[in-house]
């Protein structure tokens, strides 16, 4: 993403289409092998279309437990992602998917469906995702020594997928206001 113009253009295409979706998601932690605790979905106008917590396939790593406040245990009676799946691709089928550090939660993605074999084929193609937080890092316009923006942390999210999500929803707001 260019600058702050480009992502004005693109905060504002995406509420004018009004086909998007914002994903959030909290995880076992950044090491392999990696996992989704929670995932959540909202629309366009901030309405709740997933939410839930995930049995992860891998332990929770101390560092992401002190972060989103889930543990292995916590999450033991919890359904997995494989049970999941089929709600969560409903909620993101044709649509737009946003995500605040896209590359980072597409990793996780990747990897619970790789593991899900020949069930990942209900997913068929879906649509790239789109990274607010490299559009939000232009619009800062903060220059990184390695060249590029540097990235910004997601203000007023509360480290839940749905509340990070909300966050996101409210930011993309923001940059098309020119704010």
């Amino acid at each position: 993403m260019g600058g702050r113009e480009d992502a004005v253009r693109w905060a504002r295409s995406l509420l004018s289409e009004q086909n998007f979706v914002v994903l959030d998601s909290e995880t076992t932690g950044l090491g392999t092998p990696i996992d989704f605790v929670e995932v959540g979905v909202v629309s366009c106008r901030g309405e709740t279309l997933f939410d839930s917590l995930i049995k992860p396939s891998c332990p929770v790593e101390p560092g992401a437990s002190r972060v989103h406040g889930r543990t292995t245990e916590s999450l033991s009676d919890e359904r997995r992602f494989h049970e999941l799946y089929p709600d969560l691709i409903e909620a993101l089928w044709g649509r737009r998917v946003v995500v605040y550090n896209a590359p980072y939660d597409r990793r996780v993605w990747d990897a619970a469906v790789g593991r899900l074999g020949a069930r990942a084929a209900l997913a068929g193609e879906l649509a790239p995702w789109e990274c607010a937080m490299r559009a939000y890092s232009a619009y800062v316009g903060e220059r990184s020594k390695r060249g590029g923006h540097r990235n910004q942390k997601l203000a007023g999210g509360d480290h839940t997928a749905i509340g990070d999500a909300r966050a996101t929803l409210r930011l993309i707001e923001r940059m098309a206001q020119g704010a």
